[in-house]
């Protein structure tokens, strides 16, 4: 477990540096093998990145060959690659979260459009403000950004449920209240 922390902790550091394009313990090692893989692969990897990432990480940083330096930088892809795995593994618990609250509204929303084909508008009005109020989506946007993947990668989505929600509302609303009004008012 230490060894897991250390090595995302080490993962964000290079990322930090790399994004940076900071050298925090540049090598001769590190100089010569990113000079040689920006200029001589097959990805391209850009000179700046090589160098922050490695730099950042200790096990590169103290590699004395390349051999050395290739193993640290696959222990930074296994940091990598495990965090990223537990992101997703949160997202999709999280989005499960998201699935039943929106399965919710689905379903009062169905029984408001009943509502009000069926001329019970003010059950309707009471139903989608209870909703809007409830604020589902929120929780939704809430729920995401707490998790340990820290993104919410539907906010935007969510934020227009709550929005086209309280439009409703207040159209349902309106409608409830010309309902109320003499009709020579209400027209």
């Amino acid at each position: 477990m230490a060894a897991t922390a250390t090595r995302q902790i080490a993962f964000i550091l290079s990322l930090l540096a790399a994004s940076a394009h900071v050298a925090i313990g540049t090598t001769p090692v590190i100089n010569a093998a990113c000079a040689a893989v920006s200029h001589n692969s097959t990805k391209h990897t850009e000179y700046a990145y090589c160098v922050g990432a490695l730099s950042a990480d200790p096990a590169a940083s103290s590699a004395t060959d390349a051999r050395e330096l290739a193993a640290a930088a696959v222990n930074l892809t296994v940091a990598n690659i495990t965090d990223t795995k537990h992101i997703i593994s949160d997202l999709l618990i999280n989005l499960g979260g998201c699935l039943q609250y929106y399965g919710e509204m689905n379903d009062i929303v169905s029984r408001v459009l009943d509502d009000i084909r069926a001329g019970l508008v003010a059950e309707a009005s009471k139903k989608l403000l209870g909703m809007v109020d409830d604020d589902l989506s929120s929780w939704c946007d809430l729920i995401l950004v707490e998790g340990y993947a820290k993104r919410d990668p539907i906010h935007l989505e969510n934020q227009n449920v709550y929005l086209v929600s309280a439009m409703a509302s207040d159209i349902t609303e309106l409608l409830l209240r010309s309902q109320a009004l003499p009709p020579e008012v209400s027209n």
